[in-house]
Protein backbone atom coordinates (compact mmCIF):
# COMPACT_ATOMS: atom_id res chain seq x y z
CA UNK A 1 0.00 0.00 0.00
CA UNK A 2 2.90 2.31 0.83
CA UNK A 3 4.63 1.94 -2.33
CA UNK A 4 1.40 2.76 -4.22
CA UNK A 5 0.85 5.75 -2.06
CA UNK A 6 4.58 7.21 -3.47
CA UNK A 7 3.51 8.44 -7.04
CA UNK A 8 0.29 10.46 -6.13
CA UNK A 9 1.91 13.58 -4.98
CA UNK A 10 1.17 15.55 -1.79
CA UNK A 11 -1.62 13.89 -1.15
CA UNK A 12 -0.33 10.31 -1.62
CA UNK A 13 2.71 10.78 0.51
CA UNK A 14 0.44 12.12 3.51
CA UNK A 15 -1.35 9.32 2.57
CA UNK A 16 1.01 6.80 3.63
CA UNK A 17 -0.39 6.84 6.93
CA UNK A 18 -4.15 7.21 6.77
CA UNK A 19 -4.92 7.64 10.51
CA UNK A 20 -1.68 10.47 10.64
CA UNK A 21 -3.93 12.03 8.06
CA UNK A 22 -7.08 12.38 9.01
CA UNK A 23 -5.51 13.36 12.39
CA UNK A 24 -4.17 16.12 10.76
CA UNK A 25 -7.27 17.40 8.85
CA UNK A 26 -9.07 16.89 11.85
CA UNK A 27 -6.50 19.70 13.79
CA UNK A 28 -6.86 21.89 10.98
CA UNK A 29 -10.65 22.36 11.23
CA UNK A 30 -9.52 23.52 14.68
CA UNK A 31 -6.69 25.43 14.15
CA UNK A 32 -8.56 27.14 11.21
CA UNK A 33 -12.18 27.69 13.69
CA UNK A 34 -9.26 28.90 16.12
CA UNK A 35 -7.95 31.87 13.67
CA UNK A 36 -11.48 33.19 13.43
CA UNK A 37 -10.61 34.95 17.20
CA UNK A 38 -8.97 37.61 16.81
CA UNK A 39 -11.41 39.03 13.90
CA UNK A 40 -14.57 37.99 16.39
CA UNK A 41 -12.97 39.36 19.81
CA UNK A 42 -12.62 42.85 17.33
CA UNK A 43 -16.73 42.83 16.49
CA UNK A 44 -17.34 41.75 20.10
CA UNK A 45 -15.15 44.91 21.18
CA UNK A 46 -16.41 47.38 18.92
CA UNK A 47 -20.17 46.45 19.13
CA UNK A 48 -20.57 45.69 23.44
CA UNK A 49 -17.45 46.83 24.81
CA UNK A 50 -17.35 50.29 23.11
CA UNK A 51 -21.19 50.56 22.95
CA UNK A 52 -21.54 49.95 26.51
CA UNK A 53 -18.49 51.16 28.50
CA UNK A 54 -18.30 47.70 30.55
CA UNK A 55 -15.01 46.69 32.04
CA UNK A 56 -16.17 43.54 33.11
CA UNK A 57 -17.01 42.60 29.56
CA UNK A 58 -14.12 43.19 28.16
CA UNK A 59 -12.17 41.57 31.01
CA UNK A 60 -14.30 38.16 30.78
CA UNK A 61 -13.62 38.88 26.42
CA UNK A 62 -9.92 39.27 27.32
CA UNK A 63 -9.63 35.76 29.36
CA UNK A 64 -11.82 34.13 26.83
CA UNK A 65 -9.33 35.03 24.49
CA UNK A 66 -5.80 34.17 26.23
CA UNK A 67 -7.32 30.47 26.78
CA UNK A 68 -8.56 30.31 22.72
CA UNK A 69 -4.90 31.56 22.19
CA UNK A 70 -3.20 28.86 24.29
CA UNK A 71 -5.44 26.46 22.75
CA UNK A 72 -4.50 27.44 19.20
CA UNK A 73 -1.12 27.37 20.35
CA UNK A 74 -1.52 23.32 21.67
CA UNK A 75 -2.91 22.77 18.30
CA UNK A 76 0.10 24.31 16.10
CA UNK A 77 2.14 22.38 18.27
CA UNK A 78 0.52 19.24 17.91
CA UNK A 79 0.28 19.96 14.14
CA UNK A 80 4.08 20.27 13.73
CA UNK A 81 4.71 17.20 15.96
CA UNK A 82 2.40 14.92 13.95
CA UNK A 83 3.91 16.39 10.61
CA UNK A 84 7.18 15.14 11.95
CA UNK A 85 5.61 11.89 13.00
CA UNK A 86 4.15 11.31 9.95
CA UNK A 87 7.31 11.79 8.09
CA UNK A 88 9.15 9.47 10.56
CA UNK A 89 5.83 6.89 9.84
CA UNK A 90 6.24 7.09 6.07
CA UNK A 91 10.01 6.84 6.16
CA UNK A 92 9.80 3.74 7.93
CA UNK A 93 7.32 2.30 5.72
CA UNK A 94 9.63 2.51 2.91
CA UNK A 95 12.80 2.89 4.15
CA UNK A 96 13.37 -1.38 3.81
CA UNK A 97 12.05 -1.12 0.34
CA UNK A 98 13.99 2.18 -0.74
CA UNK A 99 17.24 0.54 0.90
CA UNK A 100 17.34 -2.42 -0.86
CA UNK A 101 16.47 -0.51 -4.55
CA UNK A 102 19.46 1.44 -3.96
CA UNK A 103 21.31 -1.54 -3.98
CA UNK A 104 19.75 -3.45 -6.43
CA UNK A 105 20.33 -0.23 -8.90
CA UNK A 106 23.74 -0.04 -8.65
CA UNK A 107 23.93 -3.35 -11.29
CA UNK A 108 21.77 -1.93 -13.46
CA UNK A 109 24.16 1.59 -14.46
CA UNK A 110 21.17 2.43 -17.19
CA UNK A 111 18.49 2.70 -14.31
CA UNK A 112 17.61 6.36 -14.51
CA UNK A 113 15.95 6.72 -10.97
CA UNK A 114 18.41 9.20 -8.81
CA UNK A 115 19.52 7.90 -5.46
CA UNK A 116 16.25 6.20 -4.05
CA UNK A 117 17.44 7.03 -0.54
CA UNK A 118 17.78 10.67 -1.30
CA UNK A 119 15.19 10.95 -2.54
CA UNK A 120 13.27 9.51 -0.03
CA UNK A 121 15.19 12.11 2.48
CA UNK A 122 13.66 14.84 0.07
CA UNK A 123 10.08 13.51 0.57
CA UNK A 124 10.12 13.29 4.22
CA UNK A 125 11.88 17.04 4.82
CA UNK A 126 8.52 18.06 2.56
CA UNK A 127 6.46 16.10 4.95
CA UNK A 128 7.89 17.08 8.33
CA UNK A 129 8.24 21.12 6.99
CA UNK A 130 5.62 23.86 7.13
CA UNK A 131 4.13 23.51 2.87
CA UNK A 132 2.08 20.09 4.23
CA UNK A 133 -0.07 21.84 6.64
CA UNK A 134 -0.42 25.10 4.49
CA UNK A 135 -1.88 22.62 2.08
CA UNK A 136 -4.44 21.31 4.25
CA UNK A 137 -5.24 25.02 5.43
CA UNK A 138 -5.84 25.76 1.57
CA UNK A 139 -9.21 24.08 1.39
CA UNK A 140 -10.21 27.06 3.98
CA UNK A 141 -9.89 30.04 1.51
CA UNK A 142 -13.18 29.85 0.00
CA UNK A 143 -14.76 29.74 3.77
CA UNK A 144 -12.22 32.76 5.30
CA UNK A 145 -13.87 34.48 1.54
CA UNK A 146 -17.73 33.24 2.13
CA UNK A 147 -17.53 34.60 5.66
CA UNK A 148 -16.43 37.99 4.34
CA UNK A 149 -18.91 37.55 1.73
CA UNK A 150 -21.53 37.44 4.65
CA UNK A 151 -20.47 40.64 6.56
CA UNK A 152 -20.92 42.27 2.43
CA UNK A 153 -21.36 41.15 -0.74
CA UNK A 154 -18.78 43.73 -2.11
CA UNK A 155 -16.00 42.69 0.68
CA UNK A 156 -16.47 39.24 -0.40
CA UNK A 157 -15.84 39.87 -4.37
CA UNK A 158 -13.07 41.95 -3.70
CA UNK A 159 -11.47 39.16 -0.99
CA UNK A 160 -12.53 36.49 -4.08
CA UNK A 161 -10.60 38.30 -6.59
CA UNK A 162 -7.99 39.00 -5.23
CA UNK A 163 -7.69 34.83 -3.88
CA UNK A 164 -8.56 34.82 -7.87
CA UNK A 165 -5.41 36.42 -8.64
CA UNK A 166 -3.10 34.96 -5.98
CA UNK A 167 -3.98 31.44 -7.62
CA UNK A 168 -3.19 32.75 -10.97
CA UNK A 169 0.10 33.17 -9.76
CA UNK A 170 0.22 30.03 -7.86
CA UNK A 171 -0.10 28.20 -10.81
CA UNK A 172 2.53 30.24 -13.00
CA UNK A 173 4.84 29.66 -10.24
CA UNK A 174 3.69 25.65 -10.69
CA UNK A 175 4.03 25.82 -14.29
CA UNK A 176 7.91 27.30 -13.91
CA UNK A 177 8.83 25.80 -11.01
CA UNK A 178 8.78 22.26 -12.90
CA UNK A 179 11.49 22.60 -15.06
CA UNK A 180 14.10 24.05 -12.74
CA UNK A 181 13.22 21.94 -9.89
CA UNK A 182 14.34 19.25 -12.34
CA UNK A 183 17.80 21.07 -13.31
CA UNK A 184 18.98 21.26 -9.46
CA UNK A 185 18.16 17.66 -8.88
CA UNK A 186 19.73 16.89 -12.37
CA UNK A 187 23.21 18.98 -11.38
CA UNK A 188 23.06 18.23 -7.54
CA UNK A 189 23.24 14.12 -8.99
CA UNK A 190 26.01 15.08 -11.18
CA UNK A 191 27.99 17.16 -8.72
CA UNK A 192 27.91 14.24 -6.08
CA UNK A 193 28.36 11.82 -8.89
CA UNK A 194 31.54 13.27 -9.13
CA UNK A 195 32.67 13.54 -5.84
CA UNK A 196 31.69 9.89 -5.46
CA UNK A 197 34.18 8.82 -8.39
CA UNK A 198 37.10 11.05 -6.96
CA UNK A 199 36.60 9.04 -3.45
CA UNK A 200 36.65 5.84 -4.99
CA UNK A 201 39.84 6.97 -7.24
CA UNK A 202 41.68 8.53 -4.28
CA UNK A 203 45.05 6.73 -5.03
CA UNK A 204 44.81 6.64 -8.91
CA UNK A 205 44.38 10.79 -8.88
CA UNK A 206 47.26 11.80 -6.21
CA UNK A 207 49.59 9.22 -7.72
CA UNK A 208 48.84 10.40 -11.46
CA UNK A 209 48.35 14.13 -11.07
CA UNK A 210 44.65 13.86 -11.96
CA UNK A 211 43.53 16.24 -8.73
CA UNK A 212 43.76 19.72 -10.92
CA UNK A 213 41.45 17.94 -13.04
CA UNK A 214 39.86 16.11 -11.15
CA UNK A 215 38.88 19.77 -9.30
CA UNK A 216 38.22 21.40 -12.47
CA UNK A 217 35.51 18.92 -13.22
CA UNK A 218 34.05 19.20 -9.87
CA UNK A 219 34.62 23.01 -9.69
CA UNK A 220 32.78 22.95 -12.90
CA UNK A 221 29.49 20.92 -11.97
CA UNK A 222 29.61 23.15 -8.70
CA UNK A 223 28.91 26.28 -10.52
CA UNK A 224 26.54 24.64 -12.75
CA UNK A 225 24.94 23.76 -9.99
CA UNK A 226 24.94 27.29 -7.91
CA UNK A 227 23.69 28.55 -10.89
CA UNK A 228 20.40 27.21 -11.43
CA UNK A 229 20.29 26.81 -7.22
CA UNK A 230 20.21 31.29 -7.85
CA UNK A 231 18.13 31.02 -10.42
CA UNK A 232 15.43 28.95 -8.57
CA UNK A 233 16.02 31.16 -5.49
CA UNK A 234 15.55 34.29 -7.48
CA UNK A 235 12.73 32.60 -9.06
CA UNK A 236 11.02 31.28 -5.15
CA UNK A 237 11.85 34.99 -3.82
CA UNK A 238 10.27 37.22 -7.12
CA UNK A 239 7.02 35.05 -6.52
CA UNK A 240 6.70 34.88 -2.62
CA UNK A 241 7.22 38.95 -2.97
CA UNK A 242 4.82 39.28 -5.78
CA UNK A 243 2.28 37.42 -3.28
CA UNK A 244 3.28 38.52 -0.40
CA UNK A 245 2.80 42.04 -1.37
CA UNK A 246 -0.58 41.51 -3.23
CA UNK A 247 -1.86 40.02 0.17
CA UNK A 248 -0.93 43.15 1.92
CA UNK A 249 -2.33 45.06 -1.03
CA UNK A 250 -5.85 43.47 -0.90
CA UNK A 251 -5.90 43.36 3.22
CA UNK A 252 -5.87 47.11 2.19
CA UNK A 253 -8.00 47.05 -0.45
CA UNK A 254 -10.65 45.45 2.09
CA UNK A 255 -10.42 47.45 4.40
CA UNK A 256 -10.82 50.22 2.26
CA UNK A 257 -14.06 49.52 0.73
CA UNK A 258 -15.18 48.51 4.43
CA UNK A 259 -14.31 52.24 5.23
CA UNK A 260 -16.13 53.47 2.56
CA UNK A 261 -18.92 51.04 3.46
CA UNK A 262 -18.86 52.35 6.78
CA UNK A 263 -19.25 55.71 5.68
CA UNK A 264 -22.40 54.56 3.61
CA UNK A 265 -23.71 52.89 7.03
CA UNK A 266 -23.70 49.84 5.05
CA UNK A 267 -21.59 48.06 7.93
CA UNK A 268 -19.78 49.19 11.48
CA UNK A 269 -16.49 49.62 11.92
CA UNK A 270 -15.79 45.76 14.03
CA UNK A 271 -17.16 44.46 10.67
CA UNK A 272 -14.70 46.43 8.47
CA UNK A 273 -11.55 45.47 10.69
CA UNK A 274 -12.91 41.83 10.70
CA UNK A 275 -13.26 41.29 6.77
CA UNK A 276 -9.78 43.15 6.83
CA UNK A 277 -7.93 40.68 9.08
CA UNK A 278 -9.95 37.26 7.63
CA UNK A 279 -8.62 38.19 4.13
CA UNK A 280 -4.92 38.33 5.47
CA UNK A 281 -5.63 34.82 6.85
CA UNK A 282 -7.88 33.63 4.28
CA UNK A 283 -4.42 33.98 2.00
CA UNK A 284 -1.63 32.85 4.46
CA UNK A 285 -1.60 29.74 3.41
CA UNK A 286 -1.02 30.46 -0.14
CA UNK A 287 1.69 32.66 0.46
CA UNK A 288 3.49 30.16 2.73
CA UNK A 289 3.22 27.32 -0.50
CA UNK A 290 4.39 29.95 -2.84
CA UNK A 291 7.15 30.29 -0.43
CA UNK A 292 7.33 26.94 -0.30
CA UNK A 293 6.76 25.43 -4.18
CA UNK A 294 9.84 24.30 -5.56
CA UNK A 295 10.36 22.26 -2.24
CA UNK A 296 6.75 20.77 -3.12
CA UNK A 297 7.97 20.29 -7.08
CA UNK A 298 11.01 18.73 -5.90
CA UNK A 299 9.19 16.26 -3.50
CA UNK A 300 6.90 15.01 -5.94
CA UNK A 301 9.85 14.79 -8.66
CA UNK A 302 11.54 12.87 -6.02
CA UNK A 303 8.12 10.57 -5.29
CA UNK A 304 7.94 9.67 -8.81
CA UNK A 305 11.32 8.47 -9.13
CA UNK A 306 11.36 6.87 -6.16
CA UNK A 307 8.66 4.79 -7.17
CA UNK A 308 10.26 4.36 -10.53
CA UNK A 309 12.70 2.50 -8.85
CA UNK A 310 10.84 0.70 -6.61
CA UNK A 311 8.80 -0.55 -9.79
CA UNK A 312 12.29 -1.78 -11.07
CA UNK A 313 13.43 -3.53 -8.51
CA UNK A 314 10.98 -4.49 -5.94
CA UNK A 315 9.32 -8.37 -5.98
CA UNK A 316 6.39 -9.30 -4.83
CA UNK A 317 7.04 -11.62 -1.62
CA UNK A 318 6.39 -15.26 -2.21
CA UNK A 319 4.16 -17.50 0.49
CA UNK A 320 5.35 -20.90 -0.34
CA UNK A 321 9.21 -20.80 0.83
CA UNK A 322 11.06 -23.30 -1.66
CA UNK A 323 13.64 -25.87 0.30
CA UNK A 324 17.21 -24.48 -0.05
CA UNK A 325 18.66 -26.56 -3.19
CA UNK A 326 20.50 -29.92 -2.40
CA UNK A 327 21.65 -31.60 -5.91
CA UNK A 328 22.22 -30.07 -9.10
CA UNK A 329 21.99 -26.48 -11.24
CA UNK A 330 21.17 -26.28 -14.66
CA UNK A 331 21.61 -23.68 -16.70
CA UNK A 332 19.56 -22.79 -20.17
CA UNK A 333 19.91 -21.37 -23.00
CA UNK A 334 21.02 -18.25 -20.82
CA UNK A 335 20.87 -14.69 -22.05
CA UNK A 336 22.23 -11.96 -19.39
CA UNK A 337 23.16 -8.02 -19.20
CA UNK A 338 22.64 -5.21 -16.50
CA UNK A 339 18.98 -4.96 -16.94
CA UNK A 340 16.24 -5.70 -19.20
CA UNK A 341 17.03 -2.47 -21.29
CA UNK A 342 20.56 -2.75 -21.46
CA UNK A 343 23.11 -4.79 -23.65
CA UNK A 344 23.34 -8.04 -23.59
CA UNK A 345 26.75 -9.62 -22.76
CA UNK A 346 26.08 -13.16 -22.61
CA UNK A 347 24.20 -15.58 -24.99
CA UNK A 348 23.41 -19.23 -25.71
CA UNK A 349 25.27 -20.64 -22.74
CA UNK A 350 23.82 -23.86 -21.67
CA UNK A 351 25.75 -26.33 -19.20
CA UNK A 352 24.15 -28.32 -16.25
CA UNK A 353 26.60 -29.50 -13.07
CA UNK A 354 25.51 -32.07 -9.84
CA UNK A 355 26.67 -31.92 -6.54
CA UNK A 356 30.18 -31.75 -5.91
CA UNK A 357 31.03 -30.84 -9.46
CA UNK A 358 33.69 -28.07 -10.16
CA UNK A 359 33.77 -25.56 -13.25
CA UNK A 360 36.39 -23.48 -14.49
CA UNK A 361 35.32 -20.57 -17.01
CA UNK A 362 37.68 -19.75 -18.92
CA UNK A 363 38.15 -16.82 -22.14
CA UNK A 364 39.85 -13.78 -23.16
CA UNK A 365 38.88 -10.05 -21.11
CA UNK A 366 35.93 -9.19 -22.50
CA UNK A 367 34.33 -12.23 -23.26
CA UNK A 368 31.75 -12.15 -20.67
CA UNK A 369 32.75 -14.50 -17.97
CA UNK A 370 32.44 -11.94 -15.04
CA UNK A 371 28.35 -11.69 -16.83
CA UNK A 372 28.03 -14.93 -16.57
CA UNK A 373 29.01 -15.63 -12.89
CA UNK A 374 26.51 -12.43 -12.17
CA UNK A 375 24.14 -14.26 -13.34
CA UNK A 376 24.63 -17.49 -12.02
CA UNK A 377 24.34 -15.89 -8.51
CA UNK A 378 20.97 -13.62 -9.14
CA UNK A 379 22.98 -10.47 -9.68
CA UNK A 380 22.35 -10.03 -12.83
CA UNK A 381 18.54 -10.94 -14.82
CA UNK A 382 18.29 -13.70 -17.25
CA UNK A 383 17.19 -11.65 -20.40
CA UNK A 384 16.21 -15.11 -21.50
CA UNK A 385 16.57 -18.63 -20.69
CA UNK A 386 17.11 -19.93 -17.09
CA UNK A 387 19.57 -20.74 -14.17
CA UNK A 388 17.50 -23.57 -11.95
CA UNK A 389 18.98 -25.13 -8.50
CA UNK A 390 17.16 -28.21 -8.51
CA UNK A 391 14.67 -27.69 -11.39
CA UNK A 392 13.29 -24.16 -9.55
CA UNK A 393 14.58 -20.67 -11.64
CA UNK A 394 16.59 -18.38 -8.78
CA UNK A 395 13.52 -15.68 -8.43
CA UNK A 396 11.39 -19.10 -6.86
CA UNK A 397 13.76 -19.11 -3.64
CA UNK A 398 13.03 -16.57 -0.87
CA UNK A 399 15.89 -14.45 -0.12
CA UNK A 400 17.28 -16.39 2.41
CA UNK A 401 16.80 -19.62 1.54
CA UNK A 402 19.10 -18.32 -1.86
CA UNK A 403 21.18 -15.88 -0.12
CA UNK A 404 22.11 -19.05 2.41
CA UNK A 405 22.58 -21.47 -0.35
CA UNK A 406 25.12 -19.15 -2.75
CA UNK A 407 28.08 -18.07 -1.60
CA UNK A 408 29.70 -15.10 -4.07
CA UNK A 409 33.26 -13.71 -4.43
CA UNK A 410 33.31 -11.30 -6.99
CA UNK A 411 36.19 -10.32 -8.88
CA UNK A 412 36.79 -6.39 -6.90
CA UNK A 413 36.14 -7.53 -3.32
CA UNK A 414 34.75 -4.74 -1.07
CA UNK A 415 34.07 -5.72 2.44
CA UNK A 416 31.57 -3.58 4.56
CA UNK A 417 32.85 -1.37 7.59
CA UNK A 418 32.72 -3.35 10.57
CA UNK A 419 35.06 -6.57 11.86
CA UNK A 420 36.31 -9.10 10.22
CA UNK A 421 34.04 -11.34 12.16
CA UNK A 422 30.57 -9.27 10.55
CA UNK A 423 31.89 -9.11 6.96
CA UNK A 424 32.59 -13.04 7.33
CA UNK A 425 28.93 -13.50 9.16
CA UNK A 426 27.69 -11.55 6.47
CA UNK A 427 26.23 -9.52 9.25
CA UNK A 428 23.75 -12.06 9.91
CA UNK A 429 22.57 -11.18 13.75
CA UNK A 430 22.35 -15.02 14.34
CA UNK A 431 25.63 -15.51 13.78
CA UNK A 432 27.88 -17.59 15.97
CA UNK A 433 31.44 -18.01 17.05
CA UNK A 434 31.47 -21.19 15.79
CA UNK A 435 30.38 -20.77 12.21
CA UNK A 436 32.59 -17.83 11.46
CA UNK A 437 35.75 -19.87 12.57
CA UNK A 438 34.38 -22.42 10.97
CA UNK A 439 34.41 -20.45 7.60
CA UNK A 440 37.60 -18.56 8.06
CA UNK A 441 39.20 -22.14 8.84
CA UNK A 442 38.03 -23.59 5.32
CA UNK A 443 39.66 -20.28 3.35
CA UNK A 444 42.50 -21.06 5.57
CA UNK A 445 42.63 -17.73 6.61
CA UNK A 446 42.36 -18.22 10.26
CA UNK A 447 45.85 -17.97 11.25
CA UNK A 448 46.07 -14.38 9.07
CA UNK A 449 43.32 -13.00 11.66
CA UNK A 450 44.43 -14.07 15.20
CA UNK A 451 47.65 -12.82 13.94
CA UNK A 452 46.03 -9.68 14.12
CA UNK A 453 45.94 -7.38 17.32
CA UNK A 454 42.40 -7.37 17.89
CA UNK A 455 41.71 -10.61 15.69
CA UNK A 456 38.11 -11.11 14.85
CA UNK A 457 37.15 -8.10 16.26
CA UNK A 458 39.54 -5.79 14.14
CA UNK A 459 38.08 -3.33 11.83
CA UNK A 460 38.52 -3.28 8.11
CA UNK A 461 37.36 0.24 7.33
CA UNK A 462 35.58 1.94 5.00
CA UNK A 463 35.57 -0.97 1.68
CA UNK A 464 37.67 -2.85 3.89
CA UNK A 465 40.88 -0.24 3.04
CA UNK A 466 42.78 -1.12 6.46
CA UNK A 467 43.36 -4.45 4.68
CA UNK A 468 45.42 -5.74 1.91
CA UNK A 469 44.15 -6.63 -1.37
CA UNK A 470 45.27 -10.33 -0.81
CA UNK A 471 43.86 -10.22 3.17
CA UNK A 472 40.31 -8.52 1.51
CA UNK A 473 40.48 -11.28 -1.08
CA UNK A 474 41.02 -14.17 1.53
CA UNK A 475 38.21 -12.66 3.86
CA UNK A 476 35.86 -12.29 1.09
CA UNK A 477 36.23 -16.09 0.34
CA UNK A 478 35.73 -16.87 4.00
CA UNK A 479 32.59 -15.07 3.31
CA UNK A 480 31.56 -16.68 0.40
CA UNK A 481 32.15 -20.04 2.42
CA UNK A 482 30.31 -19.16 5.72
CA UNK A 483 27.50 -22.05 6.58
CA UNK A 484 28.85 -24.02 3.77
CA UNK A 485 26.64 -22.98 0.74
CA UNK A 486 25.83 -25.32 -1.81
CA UNK A 487 26.92 -22.80 -5.23
CA UNK A 488 29.98 -21.07 -4.56
CA UNK A 489 30.90 -19.21 -7.46
CA UNK A 490 34.42 -17.80 -7.63
CA UNK A 491 35.58 -14.64 -10.17
CA UNK A 492 39.25 -14.48 -10.55
CA UNK A 493 39.73 -15.58 -6.96
CA UNK A 494 43.97 -15.59 -7.04
CA UNK A 495 43.95 -12.15 -8.68
CA UNK A 496 45.76 -10.99 -5.36
CA UNK A 497 47.07 -13.87 -3.67
CA UNK A 498 50.42 -15.43 -3.46
CA UNK A 499 51.60 -18.98 -3.82
CA UNK A 500 50.56 -19.37 0.06
CA UNK A 501 46.97 -17.99 -0.68
CA UNK A 502 46.77 -20.23 -3.89
CA UNK A 503 47.29 -22.97 -2.69
CA UNK A 504 44.43 -22.34 0.66
CA UNK A 505 42.09 -21.32 -2.12
CA UNK A 506 42.89 -24.93 -3.69
CA UNK A 507 42.47 -26.66 -0.58
CA UNK A 508 39.50 -24.31 -0.18
CA UNK A 509 37.90 -25.21 -3.39
CA UNK A 510 38.48 -28.97 -2.64
CA UNK A 511 36.92 -29.42 0.74
CA UNK A 512 34.15 -27.63 -0.96
CA UNK A 513 33.34 -30.19 -3.49
CA UNK A 514 33.87 -33.18 -1.08
CA UNK A 515 31.24 -31.68 1.03
CA UNK A 516 28.74 -31.72 -2.29
CA UNK A 517 29.24 -28.16 -3.09
CA UNK A 518 29.06 -27.47 -7.01
CA UNK A 519 31.77 -24.94 -7.27
CA UNK A 520 32.43 -22.69 -10.26
CA UNK A 521 35.45 -20.54 -10.87
CA UNK A 522 36.16 -17.91 -13.58
CA UNK A 523 39.90 -17.79 -14.11
CA UNK A 524 42.76 -16.38 -16.30
CA UNK A 525 45.89 -18.28 -14.59
CA UNK A 526 45.73 -21.98 -15.01
CA UNK A 527 46.36 -22.60 -11.13
CA UNK A 528 42.63 -21.57 -10.73
CA UNK A 529 41.31 -24.43 -12.38
CA UNK A 530 43.64 -27.79 -11.08
CA UNK A 531 40.95 -28.56 -8.51
CA UNK A 532 37.68 -28.29 -11.63
CA UNK A 533 36.41 -31.25 -13.34
CA UNK A 534 34.56 -29.58 -15.96
CA UNK A 535 35.51 -26.38 -17.93
CA UNK A 536 33.52 -23.70 -20.07
CA UNK A 537 34.95 -21.33 -22.79
CA UNK A 538 33.73 -18.02 -23.69
CA UNK A 539 34.51 -15.92 -27.03
CA UNK A 540 32.57 -12.65 -27.46
CA UNK A 541 29.78 -13.41 -25.29
CA UNK A 542 29.16 -16.48 -26.46
CA UNK A 543 29.90 -20.09 -25.04
CA UNK A 544 32.08 -22.17 -27.34
CA UNK A 545 32.76 -25.46 -25.49
CA UNK A 546 31.59 -27.17 -22.64
CA UNK A 547 32.92 -30.13 -21.10
CA UNK A 548 35.32 -32.37 -19.28
CA UNK A 549 38.56 -30.12 -18.64
CA UNK A 550 40.67 -32.38 -20.35
CA UNK A 551 38.28 -32.56 -23.92
CA UNK A 552 37.54 -28.77 -23.28
CA UNK A 553 41.26 -27.90 -23.27
CA UNK A 554 42.48 -29.70 -26.46
CA UNK A 555 39.44 -28.13 -27.99
CA UNK A 556 40.73 -24.56 -27.16
CA UNK A 557 44.22 -25.10 -28.02
CA UNK A 558 46.00 -22.35 -30.28
CA UNK A 559 46.03 -24.55 -33.31
CA UNK A 560 41.84 -25.40 -32.53
CA UNK A 561 41.15 -21.99 -32.15
CA UNK A 562 43.10 -20.83 -34.91
CA UNK A 563 41.22 -23.36 -37.15
CA UNK A 564 37.51 -22.09 -35.70
CA UNK A 565 38.10 -18.60 -36.35
CA UNK A 566 39.38 -19.52 -39.75
CA UNK A 567 36.33 -20.84 -40.59
CA UNK A 568 34.04 -18.57 -39.26
CA UNK A 569 36.24 -16.25 -41.48
CA UNK A 570 35.17 -18.04 -44.44
CA UNK A 571 31.23 -18.12 -44.00
CA UNK A 572 31.51 -14.44 -42.91
CA UNK A 573 33.15 -14.14 -46.47
CA UNK A 574 31.07 -16.07 -48.42
CA UNK A 575 27.81 -14.32 -46.75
Amino acid sequence: MAIRNVAGGALGILGASRFSLVSLIVFSLVSNLLMLTGPLFMLQIYDRVLASRSIPTLAALSLLVVVLYGLYAVIEIIRARMSARTAAIFEERLAPLTFSAAVRLRLRPGADCGDPVRNLDTIRSFIAGPAPVALLDLPWVPVYVAIVYAFHPLLGLVAAGGALCIAILLAINEWRSRGIAREVTDTSRRRHADSDDAGRNAEAIVAMGILPAALGRWLGRSQAYSKVQLRAADQTAFYAASTKSFRLLLQSAVLAVGALLVIEGQINAGLMIAASIITARALAPVELLVGQWRHFVSARQAAARLQQALDATVTEPRHLQLPSPTSELTVTELATGPSEAGPTMVTGVNFALRAGDGLGILGSSGSGKSSLARALVGAWPALSGSVRLDGSELEHFGPEVIGASIGYLPQAVELFDGTIAENISRFAASAGPDDVIAAAKAADVHGLIASLPNGYDTRVGEAGTRLSGGQRQRIGLARALYRNPFLLVLDEPNANLDAEGEAALQRSIAAARERGAIVIVVAHRPSAITMVDKLLFLRNGEQIAFGDKDDVLAAISPKAVRAVESRERRIANAS
